[in-house]
C-alpha cells in the first residue's frame, strides 16, 4: 500500500498501467450543486478518492447547494455557514425612502427636474 493511503491522506498522483514509470496527476472529480434560493450551479472540483458531500456553498449567497448527483453518505456537509447575521446592504433608494415619504420625494424630483431643464442647474461634464 502506498504510504500517503497508510497516514491518511490522498495521493494525488498515479502510475500508469501501461508504463509504470510514468506518473501522472489524477484528475479532479468535477460535481454541480445546485442553490434552491438562487437557482445558480456551483462547481467543486474533488479529489478523485473524496467523498462526495450533500451540501456546497454557494458563489453567489453562500447558502447550502444541492448536490445533483447522488452524493455519499459518510460525507460530512462541506464549507456551509450559518446564516450572516449582518443584514443586507440597502441601495441609496433605500436610505432615501427612510428618510423622506413619496410625496417629498416627487417635489424634490420635480424641482431639480426644472432647475435642470432651466439650464440653472449643472448637468455635468460639457465635451468640446
Amino acid at each position: 500500500m502506498p504510504t500517503a493511503m497508510l497516514n491518511g491522506t490522498m495521493p494525488h498522483r498515479a502510475v500508469t498501467t501501461e508504463n509504470p514509470e510514468r506518473v501522472v496527476p489524477l484528475a479532479p472529480r468535477v460535481v454541480e450543486y445546485l442553490c434552491g434560493q438562487c437557482e445558480l450551479i456551483t462547481t467543486a472540483r474533488l479529489h478523485t478518492q473524496a467523498p462526495i458531500p450533500q451540501l456546497w456553498p454557494c458563489r453567489r449567497c453562500r447558502t447550502g447547494a444541492e448536490c445533483t448527483i447522488e452524493p455519499d453518505e459518510s460525507a460530512e456537509l462541506i464549507g456551509v455557514l450559518a446564516a450572516s447575521k449582518v443584514p443586507p446592504r440597502k441601495s441609496h433608494w433605500d436610505h432615501l425612502r427612510e428618510r423622506r415619504t413619496d410625496a417629498e420625494l416627487e417635489a424634490l424630483l420635480t424641482k431639480r427636474l426644472d432647475l435642470l431643464r432651466s439650464g440653472r442647474l449643472h448637468a455635468g461634464p460639457t465635451r468640446s
